[in-house]
């Protein structure tokens, strides 16, 4: 583990699993691969990966992650967690169409794989002004849609004026994939988070 960084994990049950873990390496961090409630009260920090929503939250289900990290995310100086794509939708309190088991814990509503197909995935340059970024490149893949924020949800960045990315006291969603790229920017941003 880094001296510099708090413990950060990946739920490692399905998804881009790896990607994240190679990123946060490159941070300077000695990720913990989440696969149990043991692993899981071993760090400060989590992300879950995108991947397929309805599967990862089954797993979490069936692993006993679901609760625990609902149980630690509410205390805020606990649990910081960020989700991308499939992670995006497991931490929103709505969702709109085919509601997997969710956490239900950020106050966005959202609906899963609305920007089509995975053949109208692409990649575009990002401004995400509050992080004083003007270019980051962000990977769409069957990536969902944030309908709106409400209540405490801050939008962080837009695209065609919606928001993909989107935080909240200790929860960070990102409708991209930014541990596809060489960018390491949003991971060191959630690395400060935690």
């Amino acid at each position: 583990m880094s001296t510099k960084f708090p413990s950060i994990g990946v739920l490692d049950i399905q998804g881009s699993v790896e990607e994240h873990l190679t990123a946060l390496r490159r941070c300077g961090v000695n990720p913990v691969s989440v696969k149990n409630a043991e692993d899981l009260a071993r760090v400060d920090g989590l992300i879950i990966p995108g991947g397929e929503s309805t599967t990862i939250g089954k797993l979490m289900k069936k692993y006993g992650l679901g609760g625990e990290i609902i149980k630690r995310a509410r205390h805020p100086h606990i649990l910081t967690i960020w989700g991308t794509c499939a992670g995006a939708i497991l931490l929103a309190k709505k969702i709109l169409n085919q509601r997997p088991d969710s956490l239900s814990l950020m106050n966005v509503e959202i609906s899963r794989n609305a920007y089509g197909r995975q053949l109208d995935s692409f990649e575009t340059l990002l401004a995400i002004p509050s992080l004083e970024i003007k270019d980051f490149p962000a990977v769409f893949i069957r990536a969902p849609r944030i309908k709106r924020a409400f209540k405490k949800a801050k939008v962080l960045a837009e695209y065609n004026g919606e928001p993909v990315m989107v935080e909240e006291e200790n929860l960070l969603i990102t409708t991209f994939h930014p541990e596809l790229t060489d960018d390491m920017r949003i991971h060191k941003y959630f690395l400060e988070l935690t």
